[in-house]
């Protein structure tokens, strides 16, 4: 039972360091744990959407001189929405049906639909609430907030996104200047945290262009909108970006202390060199 336990740490620890690699490769087991039955979270279905738009979502970090492209899915219901990466949405859509599958056949699945990033957020019109879900290292966590207000400024430019007119607007939130395009469809959401305007946001970038979100499909759906079922440790906003950044800029000193540090042939802790991690934070306050 304890070497079953370690290896399934093990597997954990290497899927939360994935995001962090320029290109992760291809995750392979053997040995009897592969045929062993994985643990398939249950599916709680929250709402149905009505209207799917996927982004494409651009960061640059200079503090290591790298930028990274991924692909993100905005789900929109009639009480709830769900912002998170497009290879998690599709994981989930294929693992949805399934009541059990080996280690090696969810691995399989995994390299296939690899998540571009872990975190996702729900927000519930009904309750003005938005809930947030994210990682730290291997550890799984969550906070809720009010669905923030932002102060929009509008302008009169326009252009066209996906078929769309756009109208432009600009506000500043949490430490950054926003600029936007929402078009006419009548949800006053958008991607990440973005929202308050009489319609989708289909486009958004920091006016330092660190950041920029833009729609590459807006289509309807008829998907349910679900969460897995498991443990978060529950924080709050604050708590939680402070955690990630101490991880991001020096992802060796979480491991200083932890059984699972490499070690050497005498069993004595091996150095682990610092270094940091691509990060560039939505949020500077």
């Amino acid at each position: 039972m304890e070497k079953k336990m370690i290896k399934q740490m093990m597997m954990a620890l290497l899927l939360a360091m994935m995001p962090f690699a320029a290109s992760a490769q291809e995750i392979s087991i053997g040995g009897s744990w592969a045929n062993e039955p994985a643990k398939l979270g249950k599916n709680k279905t929250l709402d149905t959407s009505v209207m799917e738009c996927i982004y494409n979502y651009r960061i640059i970090d200079h503090s290591v001189g790298d930028m990274r492209e991924y692909h993100a899915i905005l789900e929109i219901g009639d009480s709830i929405s769900k912002f998170e990466s497009y290879g998690s949405y599709r994981l989930d859509s294929v693992l949805g049906g399934k009541q059990q599958m080996s280690n090696e056949d969810f691995f399989k699945l995994y390299n296939i639909y690899r998540p571009d990033f872990k975190e996702f957020l729900l927000e519930n019109v009904n309750t003005n609430q938005l809930s947030y879900y994210g990682k730290v290292s291997i550890d799984s966590y969550t906070y809720q907030e009010k669905t923030p207000q932002i102060n929009w400024v509008l302008s009169d430019s326009t252009k066209e996104i996906c078929g769309y007119l756009c109208h432009q607007a600009t506000a500043t939130f949490r430490g950054r200047n926003w600029v936007a395009w929402y078009c006419d469809i009548p949800k006053n959401v958008g991607p990440w945290k973005l929202n308050g305007l009489s319609g989708l946001i289909l486009e958004a970038q920091t006016e330092d262009k660190e950041h920029f979100f833009t729609a590459i499909s807006v289509r309807k759906s008829s998907s349910p909108i679900t969460i897995t079922d498991k443990e978060y440790f529950k924080t709050t906003r604050e708590h939680f970006n402070q955690a990630l950044a101490d991880y991001k800029s020096n992802p060796a000193k979480s491991w200083k202390n932890s059984p699972w540090a490499p070690k050497d042939m005498n069993g004595k802790p091996m150095p682990i060199p610092k270094r940091k991690l691509f990060y560039n934070p939505l949020e500077k306050e």
